[in-house]
């Protein structure tokens, strides 16, 4: 799920080069705006190497930029976030969506996800609710929603405590794509909270069956995150 933030970036950076190269760009625009394609991506390409850095050179070329400011607000808010400054990243995605409105299913995704982060899992329910109904797809209005909204959605009702309508949630992305393992950790975890242990603990097996299966890197990072809350409490209430 993590690649949605790389194509943002991708996306937006694409759209910055027109700020650089039109004829009738202010010569200070250019060089704020020029320093944007040296900000370089962590490891996994998903995120900012330095997000401090990324913040103050997107600001200074969003203090001066006439074209492309909705990417330039996305692409900040996405730096604001790793810094997990909630607040300035949703300020910046709300703005960026009031100017360049929903295009697919990744845009309210986005500002979904970062509801659930500053604590308001409501205000994200809404809006992903709101993206189904208005059949808003991974590739536009009328295309298929995919794993990533209901994955999404199915988060959004593990926070709100929903738990019957997020195990459908995740079942409804799972026939989208059955080999995502967070899918069925987090299912585990919805069922753990309707005390179904049966389905818990065989979630949590074919989660862990198809992490055996994955690259060494992915195997360790998610390795590494099952370590933490709420899933350490899980693993050690359903043990193998």
């Amino acid at each position: 799920m993590m690649q949605s933030r790389l194509a943002v970036v991708a996306v937006c950076a694409t759209l910055l080069s027109a700020c650089t190269t039109s004829q009738n760009t202010p010569i200070r625009e250019v060089q704020a705006c020029a320093k944007i394609k040296n900000l370089s991506l962590g490891k996994d390409g998903t995120q900012y190497a330095n997000p401090v850095l990324a913040i103050e050179v997107l600001s200074e070329c969003d203090a001066t930029s006439q074209n492309s400011r909705a990417a330039l607000l996305q692409m900040r808010s996405i730096a604001y976030a790793q810094t997990k400054d909630y607040v300035k990243a949703t300020t910046d995605f709300e703005d960026a969506l009031r100017l360049r409105p929903a295009r697919t299913a990744w845009d309210d995704i986005g500002l979904a996800a970062l509801y659930r982060k500053s604590g308001q899992p409501e205000r994200a329910l809404a809006l992903l609710r709101k993206m189904f109904d208005d059949h808003l797809g991974m590739r536009g209005k009328g295309t298929a929603p995919g794993m990533p909204s209901y994955y999404h959605l199915g988060l959004t009702l593990v926070a709100l405590e929903k738990w019957p309508e997020a195990t459908e949630a995740f079942t409804e992305g799972l026939t989208y794509q059955p080999d995502y393992s967070w899918a069925y950790f987090y299912r585990a975890l919805a069922y753990n909270g309707m005390n179904d242990a049966d389905h818990a603990r065989a979630d949590l097996r074919k989660g862990q069956k198809l992490v055996e299966t994955s690259s060494n890197a992915i195997r360790t990072q998610i390795q590494e995150a099952l370590k933490q809350e709420p899933f350490a409490t899980l693993f050690e209430k359903y043990p193998e």
